[in-house]
């Protein structure tokens, strides 16, 4: 008897007799993904901090590193963080901070625990979707392994994408139930996680789409209903995503890129989606920052020709699969995905992000996951031709098992990060700051003064830039040079507080106390709470014979960041010169508690005790402050022992 067409296996979540063969297949699959996953991403656990964002998200963030029970709804109302707004992410890495402080490892076990969370997740949703544990595993094996996914998972700071696909796939698996039961319960678990991953990153506003997409392969029938049922979806997705415009805006994060006209800016959008499709395959070149083609120097034939080879994938699509649902909604997932990223309202400096495709890349996985399966199961293929594609598949997962180790290698630590960057790119001057930064950090001067000055080279107005060069160009004594770059920083941005901070450090080594005064109130100006700006300004009050003023803008400052232990070493002193001896030593001790290893608190604390005649507490300070590498006088140390009579 013929069957109707209608009675074609759709996806489906309906429960099947299992043989007893198979019935655990899909744990033990699941399993070797995991297995998999692991030995890829083990070397990441070892991976240290980057100095691409990670302080702004966690190591200079105030809120990350106060989480209290009076904070938290800090975490909700915060506008933007880093341009985004992302209060489920923050406060995962504040629960980090609270167990592991500093060490990076912590982090990135928290991120290996949420990518394998997601991979397991990816595996059931294709799972109950096409009731195909084959598939399945193909999808969430490349997913879990792809080399563009280690920027989400290696990269500490990128702890929201991992979390917003979380909930989105939640999100997903719970729309199946509803699908088929109606459930009351599974509709507003589906919404909750829905919000959840909205909370964790606006990329999730594409879900509603997505929903449609489930109803279009499921070949549910539309209806009012149907629409009436995502009506909340889209409410929450316009808000969320108008939310997240602003707070691009606020950090001034949505630009123009006004050397470009909108026909070029087009073509780039259409280079970076044809960028996006290969890289699934073959993922190379990869790099933490894809720079817009250099202007004038004639653009490679790859961004000329994306706009055909997009027009023949499209031409193809239409001609040969536009009644195959599986294969248009594995494609429009992708497409959804990745059409907010294109980069068409500019958002940074970067023509496109590995980071964009950790969920994006599920729409193209599926498609090919369906094709193998598709062959595998055709009868009329030949049995050669199903092992090509069995090999070849293995080989594909191969290479990019390969290829992430690689990348994992790259994020490894910031001077990694960036020399692989700059290797690519030559030509881009974050890259060739941020290298020097961390040169410049860790005391390797001439260095960073090299990449600072290529950074300066290919970018003229990079206030950044040269205010990290003032900073060496100060510690060298070229005072003169340091105002310069200082100067010329805030003629480029004259909101920068980081340029006043710097001009006034300049001016008040310099002797230039009131351009120095300016300048610190400058800073406060756009700043009001920087506690750096507050300590400065007490310093040069103090220069200046101004003891009680400087106190307070020492409390003023130690009010803000309780944590800033300069400020007390700093107020402690003030108070030597007021004879406020015991207010000074309580200054000293906070000084020493927040940094136990610095030799010169010791010192400060020693000539404390000396002025309260506690000779004996004065002599240990010296001795350890002399232990810890601070120059102390050996007749002060001779003085104090014939004092106790030593």
């Amino acid at each position: 008897m013929k069957k109707n067409k209608s009675e074609t296996r759709q996806p489906s979540i309906k429960a099947k007799v299992e043989k007893p063969a198979v019935k655990y297949l899909k744990w033990y699959l699941l399993a070797c993904v995991f297995l998999l996953t692991l030995i890829v991403y083990y070397p990441s656990l070892k991976n240290e901090w980057t100095n691409w964002d990670d302080r702004g998200y966690v190591l200079d963030n105030e809120l990350t590193k106060n989480l209290s029970a009076t904070t938290f709804t800090q975490f909700f109302t915060t506008t933007q963080v880093m341009g985004n707004y992302h209060p489920l992410p923050m406060l995962s890495l504040a629960v980090d901070w609270k167990l592991y402080g500093e060490d990076a490892k912590g982090y990135h076990r928290t991120a290996l625990f949420f990518h394998l969370l997601n991979t397991a997740l990816v595996f059931f949703f294709i799972f109950l979707f096409m009731q195909s544990a084959w598939m399945a595993t193909i999808v969430a094996a490349l997913f879990a392994i792809h080399p563009a996914h280690t920027e989400s998972v290696a990269w500490i700071s990128e702890r929201k994408d991992l979390m917003y696909l979380c909930f989105y796939m939640m999100s997903l698996i719970a729309y199946l139930f509803y699908s088929k039961s109606k459930s009351a319960v599974s509709y507003s678990l589906c919404l909750l996680a829905f919000i959840l991953s909205l909370l964790s990153k606006g990329q999730a506003v594409t879900l509603p789409v997505v929903l449609l997409g489930i109803d279009f392969l499921q070949k549910r029938k539309w209806n009012w209903k149907m629409l009436i049922e995502k009506i909340p979806f889209f409410v929450l997705s316009i808000a969320f995503g108008l939310l997240a415009v602003k707070a691009q805006s606020l950090s001034k994060s949505i630009a123009d890129i006004p050397y470009y006209t909108f026909p070029e800016k087009m073509l780039f959008a259409a280079y970076s989606l044809f960028s996006y499709f290969y890289k699934a395959i073959y993922a190379s070149p990869l790099s933490a920052f894809y720079p817009y083609p250099l202007k004038g120097a004639g653009y490679d034939w790859l961004i000329w020709c994306s706009p055909i080879l997009l027009l023949i994938i499209a031409a193809i699509t239409v001609f040969y699969f536009r009644k195959n649902r599986t294969i248009l909604f594995g494609l429009g997932f992708f497409l959804v995905n990745v059409a907010l990223i294109l980069q068409v309202l500019p958002v940074g400096a970067a023509i496109m992000a590995d980071r964009y495709t950790y969920l994006a890349y599920l729409g193209l996985f599926f498609l090919m996951a369906y094709f193998v399966d598709w062959i595998l199961k055709n009868k009329s293929i030949k049995i050669i031709y199903k092992q090509l594609v069995s090999v070849f598949m293995i080989a594909i997962i191969a290479v990019q098992c390969s290829q992430a180790m690689d990348r994992i290698a790259v994020w490894k630590n910031t001077e990694s990060l960036w020399l692989d960057t700059i290797e690519k790119y030559s030509y881009v001057p974050t890259a060739h700051n941020n290298l020097g930064s961390f040169y410049q950090k860790n005391n390797r001067l001439d260095e960073a003064l090299v990449q600072f000055n290529e950074a300066i080279r290919l970018q003229k107005n990079y206030p950044e830039a040269l205010i990290n060069r003032s900073d060496i160009f100060r510690v060298q004594g070229k005072i003169r040079e340091a105002i310069d770059d200082c100067s010329n920083a805030i003629k480029f941005n004259p909101e920068y507080p980081g340029a006043f901070m710097n001009r006034g450090i300049a001016y008040s080594i310099g002797g230039k106390y009131d351009s120095a005064f300016h300048d610190f109130k400058m800073v406060l100006k756009t700043e009001p709470n920087n506690a750096n700006a507050y300590g400065n300004l007490g310093n040069l009050l103090d220069m200046k014979g101004k003891i009680d003023s400087a106190i307070r803008a020492y409390s003023k400052a130690i009010e803000i960041n309780p944590a800033y232990f300069d400020c007390y070493g700093n107020r402690a002193r003030s108070y030597l010169k007021l004879n406020k001896y015991n207010e000074a030593l309580a200054d000293a001790n906070s000084a020493i508690q927040y940094s136990p290893t610095a030799g010169n608190l010791y010192a400060l604390r020693a000539d404390v005790y000396f002025n309260l005649n506690q000779f004996e507490n004065a002599l240990n300070d010296a001795l350890k402050a002399q232990q810890l590498g601070f120059n102390v006088n050996e007749q002060y140390i001779d003085m104090l022992k014939q004092k106790i009579g030593r």
